[in-house]
């Protein structure tokens, strides 16, 4: 009963003030109040800064940068070559698999369409089946995003929406979720096909930043379209974007070049730079 009034009272709640509020807060550099909130969230979240570039919780100047704080370029290693396709992200990988009839699983019971999720009529070549792979960032883990695989930038789409929680209970519990949400959709073209990572906000994340555009205030829907001429080209686990708080990662892969690894399991967590599958590039 709890959990269904703390999921269904996300309806009521004012999510956009939230968010003005809390966007505001982050960003203060105010000495004794960032220094107060960021001690609080390290010691309840128990974050492990032996990963962290900047140690000294003081060092950092706001509590937003704190959140969206760098690792050591050593403690996560890209592993394989450029067949291995890589976690874009630290997550739980809540939902993995291959989607059929543009269906992907949100939870159990619960699916959704392709096109909603995109916004539109998806112009991927996927045909009905593709892989896809849901990663939720918990408050406690690192917030950027990194390619899976090498590719080139081809289209970014901001949809504006709600921001209800994208956690386990409420991704139970509202059909549609990451459809509902606000999100940013970044395709690209690899030599395995086409690919796209979509960044789903959630409740208090107060804006998502995006390598090449910045920071993606919220507002009217966008896209921005690549000129083919001068399209950016990312290598294979470089950082592409952060949640400034955090949300999920959706990646949603041509299925019939890709292959799932298999010791993968439902709600494992992983890292960035984890391998999570192989592809067969074309030649």
């Amino acid at each position: 009963m709890k959990r269904s009034l703390m999921v269904w009272a996300q309806y009521i709640l004012p999510q956009r003030l939230m968010s003005i509020v809390v966007y505001h807060a982050t960003r203060s550099t105010w000495p004794a109040f960032k220094n107060i909130l960021i001690k609080w969230f390290h010691k309840h979240y128990q974050i492990n800064l032996d990963e962290a570039e900047e140690q000294n919780l003081s060092n950092y100047e706001s509590f937003n940068a704190f959140f969206t704080r760098r690792l050591k370029s050593s403690c996560r290693p890209i592993v394989g070559d450029e067949t291995a396709v890589i976690s874009p992200v630290d997550g739980y990988l809540t939902q993995f698999g291959v989607a059929k009839n543009g269906t992907l699983i949100q939870a159990k019971g619960i699916n959704y369409r392709i096109e909603e999720l995109l916004g539109e009529t998806t112009s991927l070549n996927l045909s009905n089946q593709f892989s896809y792979a849901t990663l939720y960032l918990s408050p406690s883990q690192y917030h950027r995003v990194h390619l899976p695989i090498s590719g080139t930038v081809t289209r970014t789409r901001y949809i504006p929406g709600k921001r209800f929680s994208v956690n386990e209970a409420t991704a139970s519990s509202i059909r549609g979720l990451y459809c509902h949400n606000e999100r940013v959709i970044t395709w690209f073209k690899t030599n395995a096909g086409e690919m796209a990572l979509v960044l789903v906000g959630a409740l208090n994340v107060s804006s998502i930043s995006i390598h090449w555009l910045g920071e993606i205030i919220s507002g009217k829907p966008k896209v921005w379209d690549e000129n083919k001429n001068h399209a950016r080209q990312y290598k294979r686990g470089e950082e592409i974007g952060k949640f400034n708080l955090g949300s999920t990662v959706i990646l949603i892969m041509p299925s019939d070049r890709f292959t799932w690894h298999s010791g993968l399991e439902q709600g494992q967590q992983v890292k960035m730079a984890e391998m999570i599958g192989t592809v067969t590039l074309a030649t």
